[in-house]
């Protein structure tokens, strides 16, 4: 039946289909002063500002395809046939590229909320986008589009819904017309619009001075002739640009009295500044992006840039994704689980520094092969160990988060000694467990693979060379997981005694000695073991006897190791970190419930910060004293000012 609407009371039929259409109007801006919305984005410069920042940051995002392959993966989709059309539009002698395609978009949103690709479907070859400008389109419908109806080079072409990709805004009168934002900012951009009439008048007709010229009341009256003759003398000699400055001379006691307003008296610029505001407003731009930086300081000009992608440019971008996969998408057969997305993450990933520390918290490792570090500065591969990640010296996997952490948290005990002596530190025996529980699983790891590997080389009365071939290999091995350890427990302790202090601790001047003193260990530690496994090899069950010595290299030699090294590393780096934070003085302490009879003898004694202690050590563990005085000891060193 014929649809029935009502209209000013009156009822009247309509035919069936019968259907409004949208067109792109003018705007009055103030008496007879009409404007098309391209008109006023060519002619308003706070429009355009606005207009042209939205479309060139959002244009210059990747726009990629993926397929989501459960709740925590997806894929990206570089051959999927929408990625193609998107990064090529249209073939190249069209010369539009992906950033065009979506500049343009966004340009129409921006002034007239409504933007329009057409489907280009060639009869062979892939199909294309073509941007129409808005003015070309007139979209007949009542509560969804039915029809578009594109005027191209005075043809008229009639497109079905299906045809045309239309993006569009929100419109309080229309469900299938965006309402252009400026409308909403007739008013502000009339403003705008006069003052720049007043402007371009002043400068062209004015003297830089207005005003009234007063005649002394007694004065002769004036005849018409002599009053046009003196207007025009006047104009002609103060008036325009080429007089601006000039010094008027009245005649016949004439006075000049001021009437016009200033810049000031008339707020012309904070006028100016108004209209730039609220357009920026009507776009949601935060201020300082668009070069507002009256209340602007570097930390919240840092933030606002953060939250444009998400909070300003966010609801833009996620109309898009969402109209592409509506619209563009059913044209392939390739659609279960396919979405499209911007590329917000190249925006918002910061520095390459603060990338850096966030990624090496994230995973607790290093995340960048040196090759793939040289590659990022243009340098050639080096191939070999250079395509593999290291571990840093100071981190140890399960022991840190990340390989930035050195001093464990959450030690309260101040480690600087008020007095001499003092009570034992009770921080440091907790702390001491975890480091030699560190010690003990790698030195135990290191004895487990030389073991298992001697063991499957034994022969009866094989000779102690062909079974301890490789001696460079282990020392290697061994030192580089000691030196991390040193590295790990001397940055502990002196990153704890610098925090106490409040000062600044430099570790790399640790490594040097740590180095040195890791390969070393490593040595005498493999010596030891080798001489063992020569031992064993004159036993008549060699291969029982080696059995045996490596269950007791991890029953006993790793504990006794691990207890001795963390004593020593510790006691280095505490001393590192007493000079460079200026202490003078340090006291031996003793902390186990047994010590050596010299060690107990030295608990509480103080000497200078550079000197030896009476048994020629420079601390607790320092290999300078000889395995007697090292093995087992576990007692430490505070220090004074």
């Amino acid at each position: 039946m014929p649809a029935v609407v009502q209209s000013l009371g009156a009822l009247a039929d309509l035919e069936t289909g019968w259907m409004p259409s949208v067109r792109y109007g003018r705007l009055r801006l103030y008496d007879t002063h009409y404007y098309d919305y391209a008109t006023l984005y060519r002619t308003q410069p706070n429009v355009r500002t606005c207009v042209d920042f939205l479309a060139r940051n959002i244009a210059q995002l990747g726009l990629h395809v993926f397929r989501r392959v459960s709740e925590t993966d997806r894929k990206r989709l570089r051959e999927h046939p929408l990625a193609q059309l998107l990064g090529r539009p249209l073939p190249p002698s069209f010369k539009v590229t992906r950033y065009h395609l979506i500049q343009a978009l966004m340009g129409d949103l921006g002034v007239y909320f409504n933007a329009f690709w057409l489907k280009v479907k060639p009869a062979n070859g892939p199909m294309g986008l073509l941007r129409v400008p808005a003015p070309y389109v007139i979209t007949k419908g009542g509560l969804m589009p039915r029809r578009y109806e594109v005027t191209i080079g005075g043809r008229l072409l009639k497109v079905a819904p299906e045809g045309m990709v239309h993006f569009r805004g929100y419109n309080a009168e229309s469900a299938i017309s965006g309402l252009s934002p400026l409308e909403t900012l007739r008013r502000v951009l009339a403003e705008e619009h006069a003052a720049g009439d007043y402007r371009e008048s002043f400068w062209a007709n004015a003297a830089r001075m207005g005003g009234i010229i007063e005649r002394p009341v007694d004065s002769p009256a004036w005849s018409q002739t002599a009053r046009e003759r003196f207007k025009a003398e006047f104009e002609a000699l103060y008036s325009g640009a080429d007089n601006s400055g000039k010094t008027a001379i009245l005649e016949e006691g004439m006075t000049w009295r001021q009437t016009t307003f200033n810049a000031q008296e008339s707020e012309y610029l904070q006028g100016r500044r108004l209209t730039r505001e609220e357009c920026a407003r009507a776009y949601h731009i935060p201020l300082p992006m668009v070069g507002i930086l009256e209340h602007a300081t570097f930390s919240n000009i840092r933030e606002q840039h953060k939250n444009l992608y998400q909070d300003s440019l966010g609801p833009w971008l996620a109309m898009i994704e969402q109209d592409i996969e509506l619209q563009l998408l059913p044209e392939f057969a390739d659609t279960q689980g396919v979405y499209v997305e911007f590329n917000i993450q190249e925006k918002l990933q910061g520095s390459f520094d603060e990338q850096t520390k966030a990624l090496q918290s994230a995973v607790g490792r290093p995340w960048m092969t040196p090759d793939e570090g040289r590659a990022r500065m243009n340098l050639p591969s080096m191939g070999g160990d250079a395509a593999e990640l290291g571990t840093p010296l100071n981190m140890l996997v399960g022991e840190q988060g990340s390989p930035r952490d050195t001093a464990p948290k959450a030690i309260g005990h101040a480690h600087v000694a008020k007095a001499a002596p003092g009570p034992v530190d009770t921080a440091y025996l907790p702390l001491r467990e975890r480091h030699e529980a560190k010690w003990l699983e790698v030195l135990s790891g290191h004895f487990r693979r030389q073991g298992a590997a001697i063991v499957s080389r034994i022969k009866a009365k094989q000779f102690i060379g062909e079974i301890w071939h490789d001696a460079d290999r282990w020392n290697g091995e061994l030192g580089a997981d000691l030196l991390r350890l040193n590295v790990l427990t001397a940055g502990a302790w002196a990153q704890r005694l610098a925090a106490d202090l409040e000062t600044e601790m430099d570790e790399d001047l640790m490594l040097p000695w740590l180095a040195e003193n890791a390969r070393i260990a490593a040595e005498e530690i493999n010596a030891t073991t080798r001489d063992g496994v020569a031992n064993a090899l004159t036993e008549e069950e060699p291969r029982s006897a080696i059995q045996h010595l490596f269950e007791l290299a991890l029953g006993v030699r790793a504990v006794e190791i691990a207890r001795s090294k963390v004593t020593t590393a510790a006691n280095f780096g505490s001393q590192e970190a007493a000079k460079q934070g200026g202490l003078k003085s340090k006291t031996w302490q003793v902390n186990s419930g047994n010590p050596r009879e010299d060690h107990a003898a030295l608990d509480g004694t103080t000497v200078a910060i550079g000197e030896l202690f009476p048994n020629g050590m420079r601390w607790p563990g320092d290999p300078s004293g000889g395995a007697e005085q090292v093995a087992n000891c576990q007692c430490s060193v505070s220090f004074g000012r």
